[in-house]
């Protein structure tokens, strides 16, 4: 993949204050110092995702809490990553970002995303064949958004590079980033815990008993 410098400077700093302040400071140092280096191996590492697609920010988004678990040698578990994940997720900056989105108002939205996901790939999946691989099922629900992946290049890198551990982490900033977007995930499987998909049901926050 490309390097892309936004994506480390936006969240080193808050996973420096995360870091620092459930551990220590030497710590927090020590993570984002070897991070950034670590991030950009990564990134040469993984295959290219193709330009212009709208799924690549969650794996730049993936590659830099990983690279920032890696410089820190792993002296943070897993389990405590995802909460550092999740203090970044909900730092001002972020919640700012997400909350300007509510499922209880645009309650279709990420089917939406996922349908124009899913155009970009029959486009350009031929070039990119290590990508996500969407399904729906318009039938199933009648509440919210439904989708599921039946490959996520995400995990399989991360299997690649002998760091899937880390993946569950990963996949519980879902649950987190739709809450901040007054929605809530359900979910039954993940590839990471070896299913063979990936679903999401997000309704709005609002919808007592969805349909």
């Amino acid at each position: 993949m490309k390097y892309v410098g936004i994506y480390w400077t936006l969240f080193a700093p808050l996973m420096k204050k995360s870091i620092a302040k459930r551990f220590d400071r030497d710590l927090a140092q020590q993570a984002l110092h070897r991070g950034k280096a670590e991030y950009r191996r990564l990134l040469s590492s993984a295959g290219d995702l193709g330009p212009g697609n709208p799924m690549a920010m969650n794996a730049y988004f993936a590659y830099v809490f990983a690279g920032a678990w890696l410089g820190s040698g792993k002296k943070i578990t897993p389990d405590e990553m995802a909460l550092v994940m999740t203090d970044v997720l909900e730092s001002r900056l972020l919640r700012t970002v997400f909350g300007m989105t509510n499922l209880n108002r645009t309650p279709k939205k990420w089917y939406r995303d996922m349908k124009k996901y899913d155009a970009w790939f029959k486009k350009h999946g031929g070039d990119y064949p290590v990508n996500w691989n969407v399904h729906f099922d318009e039938q199933l629900h009648q509440d919210g958004s439904f989708y599921y992946f039946t490959r996520c290049p995400i995990c399989e890198f991360c299997k690649r590079e002998g760091i899937a551990e880390l993946m569950p982490a990963l996949c519980s900033t879902d649950e987190v980033m739709f809450r901040l977007q007054h929605g809530k995930l359900y979910r039954e499987h993940t590839i990471a815990r070896g299913d063979s998909v990936c679903d999401y049901w997000v309704v709005g926050d609002q919808v007592t008993h969805p349909k």
